[in-house]
This record gives C-alpha cells, structure tokens and sequence, in this order.
C-alpha cells in the first residue's frame, strides 16, 4: 500500500498551475469473457489510429477516515503507470444536472509527482484549494485500490469526432471487499456527444454491454462503507423563462434517462424497493414527454418498435405491485389489534416467495440488450439532434420559441381532459363513480402531474404550490385506491394458489377494503379542491 501523504517540495515553493481538464465519458459493463472481444471488433479497428496499447495500471484513492472528500464530491488518487506516477483529482458528480445522461461529465486535474505517496504542493493551487481542505490533507489515508490491465485505442467515426476506447480488465480492492472491473470506457476526446451513443450502440449490438452509472471511486467508496446502492430520487428540471422548446425537451428527456439509470444499481441490488420504484417513474415521465411533443419533435426511432418504454415499464410492474402490498397492505394492517402475528407473518412469507419470479424477470429486463439498446438509441437519437436541424421551417420555428410561450396551453388541455374525466351526472359525487372513472381520472391526473413536473420552473414557485398540493392530494387518494384495489387482487390469487394463507389473506383483503371505502368518502372534497382551485399558467 503507499505511504501516508507527504509533501515534495518546499513549503515556499509555488504550487503548479493546471488547469481542469473536462472530461467526457460513457462507460459499459461487459461480462469478462467478452473483454478479449472488444478490440477485435471491425466496428473500431476500421476507424482506430494505430494499434492498441496495453498498460497495467495501478491506482490507490485516498480520503478522510471519515471520508470528507467523497462526502464533498472529489476523488483523490496516485496512479502507477509503469515507473510515472501521475496524482489526479477529480470531481465525481456531472458537471451540471443538464449534463447528458449515460454520459458522465467531469473536472480533472492531473500532476507528474515523483514517487507513489501523494503530493501536497499541487493542492494548494487557486481553484483546487477549496476541494481538498488543509485540515485534511494531513489526515488522508489510502481507502481502496484498483489494479487492472487497460488496452486504448483512439476511434476517429469521423473527421470532427475522435474517442479513446480504453478496456479495462482487473478488480478494485478495500480491505477484504473487492469488486470486478470489466468494462469499456468510451472517452470523447473531440467531437459532439451524440457520437458517443452512436458507438457504444454499434459495439452493444456486437457485445452484450449495459451502461454503468458509478465510476470507480464510488463503487470503492461503496466496498469501504459496505453501503447498498441508495435510490434516486428526481432533482428539478432547470428549465428558465428563456430555455427553447427544444431545449426544454432535451433536458426533460435526459432528465429521465438519468433518473433511469440512477436507479438501476439500486434496483439491481435488492435492498431498498423505491430504486425499482423511481425506475418506473423515469420510465412515466419518458413516456410523457415523448407523447406530449410528438406533435413537434416526432416520435423517436426507439420507441417505434413494440414500444420499449411501455415494455420496459411492464416488465417491472408486477414486482412493484407485490412491494406495495407488502409495505401499503401487510405491514400497516399487521400493526393493528385485529392481526394474528403468526398468521401475518407466515402471509408475508408467503408473498416474498411470489414476488421471487417477478424480481428475478424485472432483474433479467434491467440487464437485458433490449434495456441497454433501448437506452443508448433514445440518447443517440435526442443527441443527435436531426428532430430539430431536419424539421420543416414551421416546425423549427416552433422549437425555437420559448418554451414558456407553450406550456401554458399544453398545461391547459391535460387539465381539461382531468376536468372533462372527473366530470359526473348530476347528483353524482367522485366516490360513487364507478371503478373505471375513477381510475380514468387518475392516469388523466398523473400525466397532468408529470407536466406540471417539467415546467414549474417557468412560473413562480409560490403560484405553483397551491395547484401541485391540491393535485397530489386527490391523486395520491386515487393512487391508494388503486393499490389497494390490486394488492386485493394479489391477495385472491395467493389464497387460490396457497390455501393454507387463506385466512390471513382474506383478513388483510377486508381490512384494505375498509380503508379504501374510508379514503372514497374525502374524494368528492378533494377533487372540488382540486377542480376550483387556482392554476398557475
């Protein structure tokens, strides 16, 4: 391991001036047999400058014991390349959150130091300074290791385009832990962002690949703490008053493929059932994005083919449904007097080993070439950009406007059509709707929320509040009706299937009934709350 962190020069001695390098990158996961693979592939050798180079690359991270630096959003590390070492820091978060998704975005400062233990001197330059604070630089240990054997290649698809293939092949180390690295990294060294979908799409149609989201300082900072991956949740869009339709529709549909592939290590870890969950919001949201400016953008290649995104979506529901019978329907019927703990706790048992087939079929759809294609095409495609630069004179003037000059109308008509589905006959209130009004007017309301999502950025936040917390509130009534209508469902089945939970089964089911019958009653308040309640456009 290298020695504790030292200076290298003398204390007057004036720090170097680097500058950040920005780095741009994609980086995909591949099973280790296929690395061999990759290299070989005529998609890059026809386009490669030169013959592969191949390094074994030796790397220790440094931080706080209390890990004050990842905490603050850089990574320290000393790579040994053959007799060079070269100390870099680097921010691990993009760059900024319209960054593109799929497509990590970072600051880099890198310094030739002579020997393997950390150098001081660098960090005190103007703009690093900061990152690394002096009360820690003298508490900085080394926390983990990465060793693997990297083979580049420089790719030119074109004249303006140029990206270093780097494949890389070994395991990060902390303490026992470790974790494999097998992957390729896709650097874009000149050129426009697109390409680099357009690549990792070509090499995933020749080489299983899934695109990765964690770099290697988090996935060791993860083997340090022991931690499972965390769920993401949404952060807001950062539309302005001057922001462009199109514009706007890039950052709304990154915005999503982002908080897709956040959650999937969340997902694919199984400790925490909200990173499945907000899976299948970025999925909602995609979907209404694509829906709600077909009519300017078109529709994306992607999604013409059995339409991925509603695929996709199913794919994970049925795993969705049974965590929400567990946490929305067991577990709080479990806390009442009325609950046999023996009973609910054989009951629950029960629905854990049901829900194993579809977790495992929800796991297989996140890995599977048809998620990642899927992905990188939709990226490739917005990226890309031939929706904007190729659309008639009209259209292109449409998606140059501010996309402010639109929202209003296009938040007009999704209210409409909820005012129009919760409409009722006389004397008829919300709660003796029928079933299938009711959840009419839900799906109408939920895509009406995903809109009022994406553009509440234009308007002040004070004018929005009011019409988002009358919708949440008679959404998330219709919203618990419906799980309750289908954890009523879940629950059937598992007593014609498994008799012996019958009872149980049947005792849950009446007591989600109840509290069903209890939240319909407030219905009719909420949707007048809702309906003659103030709007913000």
């Amino acid at each position: 391991m290298s020695s504790a962190p030292q200076n290298a020069a003398p204390q007057n001695a004036a720090p170097a001036a680097v500058s950040a390098v920005r780095e741009v990158e994609m980086k995909l996961h591949l099973d280790p047999r296929d690395l061999p693979r990759v290299v070989d592939l005529p998609a890059l050798k026809e386009k490669a400058e030169g013959a592969p180079a191949v390094r074994d690359l030796r790397t220790v991270y440094y931080d706080t014991p209390d890990r004050r630096l990842f905490l603050g959003g850089v990574a320290l590390r000393v790579r040994q390349d053959g007799d060079r070492f070269v100390q870099t820091l680097k921010t691990i978060n993009a760059a900024t959150p319209g960054d593109s998704a799929a497509v990590a975005i970072r600051k880099k400062w890198d310094w030739t130091i002579p020997t393997a233990a950390p150098d001081m001197t660098p960090l005190d330059a103007e703009g690093v300074a900061a990152l690394v604070p002096a009360d820690a630089r003298a508490a900085l240990v080394p926390l983990f290791t990465t060793e693997f054997r990297r083979t580049t290649l420089l790719v030119r698809p074109d004249a303006l385009t140029s990206i270093e293939v780097a494949v890389d092949d070994g395991q990060i180390t902390a303490g026992n832990a470790c974790a494999r690295i097998s992957e390729v990294e896709l650097e874009l060294k000149s050129g426009r962002i697109g390409r680099l979908f357009d690549l990792a799409l070509t090499l995933q149609r020749r080489v299983p690949m899934r695109i990765g989201t964690e770099s290697k300082a988090e996935i060791g900072d993860r083997l340090v703490t022991g931690r499972l991956p965390a769920p993401i949740l949404p952060e807001p869009l950062g539309l302005t008053p001057v922001t462009t339709v199109a514009e706007a529709y890039r950052h709304i549909v990154r915005h999503g493929l982002r908080l897709l592939l956040a959650n999937e290590a969340c997902a694919l870890a199984g400790g925490d059932v909200e990173g499945l969950h907000q899976m299948r919001v970025a999925l909602r949201r995609l979907r209404t994005a694509i829906r709600l400016f077909r009519p300017l953008a078109g529709v994306p290649d992607a999604c013409r083919a059995g339409n991925d995104i509603r695929w996709f979506s199913r794919q994970l529901g049925p795993t969705r449904d049974w965590d929400v019978l567990l946490s929305h329907g067991i577990a709080p019927f479990a806390a009442t007097e009325k609950a046999s703990a023996d009973d609910i706790a054989a009951l629950t048992g029960a629905v854990r080993e049901a829900r194993r087939a579809p977790a495992l079929a929800a796991v297989e759809a996140i890995q599977s070439p048809r998620c990642t294609g899927l992905i990188l095409a939709l990226g490739a495609w917005l990226e890309d950009g031939a929706w904007q630069s190729g659309a008639a004179p009209e259209v292109r003037a449409q998606l140059d406007r501010p996309m402010a000059e639109l929202s209003g109308p296009w938040l007009a008509g999704q209210h409409a059509k909820a005012l129009k589905a919760g409409a009722l006959k006389a004397g008829r209130d919300l709660d003796g709707a029928d079933a299938a009004t009711r959840d009419r007017l839900r799906r109408r309301l939920r895509k009406l929320r995903h809109t009022a999502e994406f553009f509440r950025g234009l308007y002040a936040e004070a004018a929005t509040v009011p019409f988002i917390t009358a919708l949440d509130a008679l959404l998330g009534a219709l919203d618990a009706e419906h799980d309750a209508a289908v954890a009523g469902d879940r629950l059937r089945g598992l007593s014609a299937d498994r008799p012996e939970q019958r009872p149980a089964a049947e005792s849950t089911a009446r007591w989600l009934a109840k509290q069903a019958d209890k939240r319909r009653k407030a219905l009719p308040g909420l949707w007048k709350a809702y309906r003659d309640g103030p709007v913000f456009w």
